[in-house]
């Protein structure tokens, strides 16, 4: 519960620092992106290389996440093989 609120608060006061920055930061900057040019304002260009940055943050987790739950799943399987281990097993999250 704590956590969600923590969360919540954390949340909130990020988007408060982003709508400062777009407000004292009006004016525009060009992005080149290829064959175009965009004009966005900067405040704009701000969020959105923070959210992208999160983004590719989060997708580069992913690989190690996945290999760290199969792991997790192939040594919970050998732990139930093991003679003895309903003492020594430890409750599976799904029930």
């Amino acid at each position: 519960m704590i956590k969600r609120i923590f969360t919540a608060v954390l949340f909130i006061l990020a988007l408060a620092v982003a709508v400062l920055f777009t407000a004292m930061n009006p004016g525009e900057i060009e992005l080149e992106l290829g064959y175009t040019v965009l004009r966005v304002p900067l405040g704009l260009a701000f969020i959105l290389a923070i959210a992208l940055g999160w983004l590719l943050g989060i997708l580069s987790a992913v690989p190690r996440l996945a290999r760290l739950a199969n792991e997790r799943r192939r040594l919970r399987g050998e732990l139930r093989k093991t003679p003895g281990a309903t003492e020594l097993a430890v409750p599976d999250e799904r029930g």
